[in-house]
């Protein structure tokens, strides 16, 4: 599939939701329909991108805020508004909705995060995720404790599903397009095709528009 102008879809939802999976499998699943994707993620894998990822015991509230929408910034710059100027659909694995939430579980008021990226690009796409809550937290918990936001139990797992649920609700009433996806008992596979079709169906709006 041709595009002349590119495509970004940002995928957020809880940790251990298994975010970083579908996200791959998703861009197997456009590459084969002939999409051209970069995948990529927030935090980046840059020296400030690790900063704000591994540093969530060193750095709290306001300043972990702008170390994050920092990162940001960076990111827009050099890797995703390139490939979307080639034409190419980007992926993101963790974009604005995380920072509205996790920031927010952070005490960091909404509207100061919305301050923090007004200049950041509105996806053409924000998916957010969920799915059962105490599976999430124990996908997190294995995979590792580096950030505190990993950490917790239950109680913190409960109450990041449902900011993001506020988030969805907050970026609709910004204007953003946003899909919503329950994973339930749906395998990765399954949940990846799911958002193939939507993201393809998206993409032929686009060109029956232009």
């Amino acid at each position: 599939m041709n595009m002349h102008q590119g495509f970004f879809v940002a995928v957020d939802g809880p940790s251990g939701i298994g975010k970083s999976t579908l996200t791959g499998l998703l861009a197997d699943r456009l590459t084969a329909h002939g999409c051209s994707v970069v995948a990529t993620r927030e935090p980046t894998a840059t020296p400030l991108g690790s900063l704000a990822r591994f540093g969530t015991d060193d750095y709290h509230g306001l300043t972990l805020a702008c170390l994050v929408a920092a990162d940001r910034y960076q990111h827009l710059e050099h890797e995703i508004r390139p490939a979307l100027q080639a034409g190419r659909l980007v992926l993101c694995d963790r974009y604005l909705a995380s920072s509205l939430v996790l920031q927010r579980l952070d005490g960091v008021a909404p509207e100061f995060v919305w301050q923090l990226n007004q200049h950041a690009d509105r996806p053409d796409l924000c998916v957010i995720l969920s799915g059962d809550a105490a599976c999430a937290r124990e996908r997190a918990e294995k995979r590792g404790l580096y950030s505190r936001f990993h950490r917790g139990g239950q109680a913190v797992s409960m109450a990041e599903a449902a900011l993001y649920a506020t988030a969805a609700a907050e970026l609709t009433e910004h204007g953003f397009t946003v899909l919503t996806h329950d994973i339930g008992t749906q395998t990765p596979g399954e949940a990846a095709e799911a958002l193939a079709t939507a993201v393809l169906g998206r993409l032929e709006d686009q060109a029956d528009d232009a």
